[in-house]
């Protein structure tokens, strides 16, 4: 999956690969009509993260490649994916991803984006590891938030919502920084 960012940091371009995951993915808010022109911190809901992005960005306009993991798990599958950014020219960067690992595992409703009867509640996913923050503040893998939040019992499934959990957060700082300490992007 690939798409491009401009000198104003708009969307300005999604390839094939990207429309054809989100379609697949219930992703019917990202496909390409309705990302095109749309400024990239639009799409990112946690400051946090949003902040995290916009270093990557700047370090790749600065002339360096960042690389990272991360997971974007389907419901049924947990995905592990690897991030590549680098700066193409005249502001623009490009962002690849690129699926690194795929695993079955026991369907994981919360993570259903086609079910739509969901209450005002709101589950927040980390973006980078997939874990569930907890009500008491501990982020743990999404199955055993399900368990120990008792989602299942409940008459509605909560919303989805995404952050970054802080062992990911100190993880992407230090993915940052070393990228900074590397060599420029070729």
């Amino acid at each position: 999956m690939l798409y491009q960012i401009d000198a104003e940091d708009r969307i300005c371009h999604v390839n094939e690969t990207w429309e054809d995951f989100a379609q697949e993915n219930a992703g019917q808010a990202l496909i390409c009509a309705r990302v095109l022109g749309q400024s990239l911190w639009d799409q990112i809901c946690d400051a946090t993260t949003r902040e995290l992005y916009r270093q990557m960005v700047k370090r790749a306009r600065e002339g360096h490649t960042v690389r990272f993991h991360y997971r974007c798990d389907a419901p049924d599958r947990r995905r592990l994916f690897r991030m590549t950014i680098t700066p193409v020219g005249a502001g623009v960067v490009e962002f690849v991803s690129q699926l690194r690992r795929e695993e079955v595992r026991p369907k994981v409703m919360l993570l259903d984006r086609l079910e739509q009867n969901r209450s005002e509640e709101l589950v927040r996913i980390c973006s980078w590891c997939e874990k569930a923050a907890l009500p008491d503040g501990r982020w743990v893998p999404v199955e055993e938030g399900v368990e120990a939040m008792k989602l299942m019992q409940r008459e509605r499934l909560p919303g989805l919502t995404h952050g970054i959990c802080e062992h990911c957060k100190v993880r992407m700082l230090r993915q940052i920084e070393r990228t900074v300490a590397g060599r420029k992007a070729v």
